[in-house]
């Protein structure tokens, strides 16, 4: 089975999970208990499916197994879109031949590529869903908690999902919206299994501080977001490494962000014009206020949230 999986994806600190569990349970939905769910992820030595943006696992839950493999997508800052394909196997044993056979790059050996793969990594956590009905969309929101483990390394798992099961994409940020009133929370871009070969890497990258501005009037619109929106995750992401630097270069480009609104202010949408620039760069000149708590208030996941439903609103016809 496969579909194409639309979830946006966030991080939580502990101090937020009641407060969203509170949020989700005024809505009307159905709660799923929770359970515990392992996933094992295969590559080669080589990391060919990595190269081939390709993630596949095998997922054990209550006695049963789930092969799956997700292809080449996109993810807009928080908002994941990937293809997705399911099979159900009666044992923990990998069978790429049950795939489709057009999902593969083109001259691939199956039978070869299966014989090379190897265990990489395991995630091992507990998921609780809710099956809510939201606006004109049914929306899945789960929650797990628990780690991802490679070796003798390990990394914490503590994330909401919110996953389109029908209806509009659009819902799904709305929903986005109305928790992002709960301080403690992140968008993030990265899967687990991106955080799964982070372990794997003896070496870590040299930071490398992100262009502040560039020069939007020479393309369209929706592209001109797009590449905010990287600039927008290079820039947390460097302020969270404690790069050199990185709490004025947000500040900057927190301030180009507020010409380029001025540029498009007949354009812009009545919810971009409601976000708090000028008090996130307050914010973010203060001295006292540390990245990390400044990329998990509630006004930048707002703003976030703004400008990624810009960017939908022009790439998707179910959007207002």
């Amino acid at each position: 089975m496969s579909h194409i999986e639309v979830e946006l994806k966030l991080d939580a600190k502990s101090s937020a999970i009641d407060a969203v569990r509170q949020c989700v349970s005024a809505l009307s939905h159905q709660h799923i208990e929770p359970s515990k769910l392992t996933n094992i992820y295969f590559d080669t030595k080589e990391r060919q499916l990595r190269q081939w943006d390709m993630g596949l696992r095998i997922r054990g839950y209550d006695g049963h197994y789930e092969m799956t493999i997700k292809t080449a997508g996109q993810a807009i800052s928080g908002l994941h879109q990937r293809p997705e394909y399911n099979i159900d196997i009666d044992s923990p044993e990998l069978d790429l031949a049950a795939f489709p056979a057009e999902i593969w790059p083109e001259d691939t050996d199956i039978q070869a590529l299966q014989t090379q793969l190897e265990i990489l990594f395991s995630t091992n956590f507990v998921r609780e869903k809710w099956l809510t009905t939201f606006e004109d969309s049914e929306i899945e929101i789960v929650f797990d908690q628990g780690t991802i483990s490679a070796g003798s390394k390990d990394l914490p798992i503590q994330e909401f999902e919110l996953e389109l099961k029908k209806g509009f994409v659009a819902d799904v940020l709305n929903l986005a919206k109305k928790l992002a009133d709960i301080d403690g929370l992140h968008l993030s871009s990265i899967s687990k299994a991106a955080r799964g070969y982070s372990l794997l890497s003896p070496e870590v990258a040299p930071l490398t501080p992100p262009d502040a501005v560039f020069d939007y009037e020479q393309q369209p619109l929706e592209q001109s977001l797009t590449r905010m929106q990287l600039l927008c995750q290079q820039h947390e992401t460097y302020w969270l490494a404690d790069g050199n630097h990185a709490r004025q270069g947000l500040e900057e480009f927190l301030r180009f962000v507020q010409a380029f609104l001025i540029h498009y202010q007949n354009s812009a949408p009545h919810f971009i014009h409601d976000t708090p620039l000028e008090q996130l760069r307050l914010n973010v000149a203060d001295e006292s206020m540390s990245a990390d708590t400044f990329c998990y208030s509630s006004p930048w996941l707002k703003c976030k949230l703004a400008f990624i439903q810009w960017l939908i609103a022009l790439t998707y016809s179910d959007v207002p």
